[in-house]
């Protein structure tokens, strides 16, 4: 009787448990009859870092329906369901500072992009024409490409003779041109913080290079929205420099150039583009060289901290800095990856290289290595304070083929940043500062489905980031395969 009572008793317990137990509930089971489902896939959630395993994921159209437990849908009709286990789904990748539709490709860079996990790209640097293009919904991107997300007008680099009344007229016109946003690369200082504010007045975001002239804290305080690449060069490293009152001095002394390098031939102009670098003359070189000799970590930190507070952004394109930093090398000239970018621009980085080779001492290598590495320090400085970053990679510069994000992602993993932060500084990071949170940047409903499938998990490595099994662009599936042949499509002799 005692031996009944305790299997009773132990029956009830068994059935309590599972009944109390929701990892044996069966998923509500959902009739899909339209769209796709990614079955059986980890979501990683990229504002949180959380990960959601055995999900489905249902897309309709270019939109996320819903996402669910595994099994959790039953695709009827026209409805599409791939099986996944094991993969990883993340939101698309964005590179956020490029120049795809200046490159010699734009027909063969998007695709191969789209193949490598990108689907979304800030262009930096329009025309009227592509303005014009766009607003009449003309073609202006191949028809398997990454969205573009922002482009602006041609290039405000007049050079110092540029007043700041031609450059407030100039912001006001590409306004009514449809420009998203303003780029800016060279002027004098008055014309360059009367574009940041006529950018501002004019509610246009305001994006570009930072004057050696102008501190990163006056930039931000006038409105500057995103500085690209650190600066280049000094110009932001300046604010971290021991020396900084003597080394501004110093460059404020220098006549600024009348003309900008706009107006030099188009041949010495792809070169310029290809490496400013390779024509540093020697007191350039060597007031970067005091520059990193003098950094300050605490006044650097600092700073950081004051870049933290406020709205600006950075984009350090670390592929671009060391491209124009290291200069040649087999690892540049052997890059495999070199396949997909046309002979003329292998030709052009390749004689930019032996140009840089033979004009740079021991010493002046040496001033650019300890500047690259510096560069790597200070952005993990600025992440470590919370300064707002993206990541890009100035793609059309020397030494970049298309999918150089993926590189940029290693060098920011070297520079220290961790993968969970290198994941979002192309996903939800982008979406925020585009102020497009609601529609992209997560796994989630409501979003538009471009999404990479990893084979493993990206916040485990940064180089997993690599591994794709999968890309969805605007709810359409490419498997491996079809990633392979529009690799192949875009590959040039």
């Amino acid at each position: 009787m005692r031996k009944k009572c305790r299997i009773k008793t132990f029956t009830s317990v068994l059935l309590s448990m599972v009944a109390a137990s929701p990892l044996t509930a069966a998923p509500h089971i959902e009739i899909v009859r339209q769209g796709l489902v990614l079955d059986g896939v980890t979501v990683i959630d990229t504002r949180s870092g959380a990960t959601r395993p055995n999900t489905a994921v249902w897309i309709q159209g270019e939109r996320i329906m819903k996402v669910a437990p595994a099994h959790s849908f039953k695709v009827a009709g026209r409805a599409r369901r791939v099986t996944l286990q094991g993969k990883f789904v993340v939101p698309g990748y964005n590179d956020m500072h490029t120049h795809n539709l200046n490159s010699a490709s734009p027909a063969t860079s998007l695709p191969l992009m789209l193949a490598s996990g990108i689907t979304g790209f800030r262009q930096m640097a329009g025309s009227p024409e592509l303005l014009t293009a766009r607003a009449s919904a003309k073609p202006i991107l191949p028809p398997e490409s990454p969205a573009l997300l922002a482009m602006p007008g041609a290039i405000l680099i007049p050079g110092s003779s540029a007043t700041a009344e031609w450059m407030r007229a100039e912001v006001r016109n590409q306004k009514q041109q449809g420009a998203d946003f303003i780029k800016i690369a060279d002027a004098g200082r008055e014309a360059y913080m009367a574009a940041i504010d006529e950018a501002r007045l004019n509610g246009l975001p305001i994006a570009g290079h930072l004057l050696p002239t102008v501190t990163v804290r006056e930039a931000a305080k006038q409105g500057m929205t995103s500085i690209e690449h650190l600066g280049p060069g000094i110009s932001v490293l300046l604010s971290c420099s021991r020396d900084e009152d003597a080394l501004r001095r110093i460059i404020s002394s220098v006549p600024e150039p009348a003309e900008a390098p706009a107006n030099a031939t188009p041949d010495v102009w792809k070169r310029i583009l290809a490496n400013p670098m390779a024509q540093l003359p020697p007191p350039a070189i060597r007031l970067m060289a005091r520059t990193v000799a003098t950094f300050d970590e605490a006044k650097c930190r600092t700073l950081a901290r004051d870049l933290a507070a406020g709205p600006m952004w950075q984009v350090p394109t670390l592929a671009r800095l060391e491209a124009m930093e290291i200069g040649d090398g087999p690892a540049f000239r052997d890059n495999p990856d070199n396949k997909y970018v046309p002979a003329e621009s292998r030709a052009l980085w390749n004689s930019v290289g032996d140009a840089f080779s033979s004009r740079m001492s021991a010493g002046d290598r040496e001033t650019l290595r300890n500047l690259f590495e510096l560069q790597l320090k200070v952005t993990k400085l600025f992440d470590e304070a919370g300064v707002k970053m993206m990541a890009g990679t100035d793609f059309g510069g020397g030494w970049l083929p298309p999918a150089s994000l993926h590189h940029e992602f290693d060098l920011l993993a070297r520079a220290g940043i961790t993968p969970l932060r290198i994941l979002q500084m192309t996903t939800i990071d982008p979406a925020r500062f585009l102020g497009r949170e609601k529609t992209m940047g997560a796994v989630e409903p409501g979003m538009v489905a471009d999404l990479v499938v990893l084979n493993a998990n990206p916040l485990a490595a940064a180089k997993n980031l690599h591994g794709i099994a999968a890309v969805v662009r605007a709810g359409r599936l490419y498997m491996r395969a079809e990633l392979d042949a529009l690799k192949q499509r875009s590959t040039l002799r």
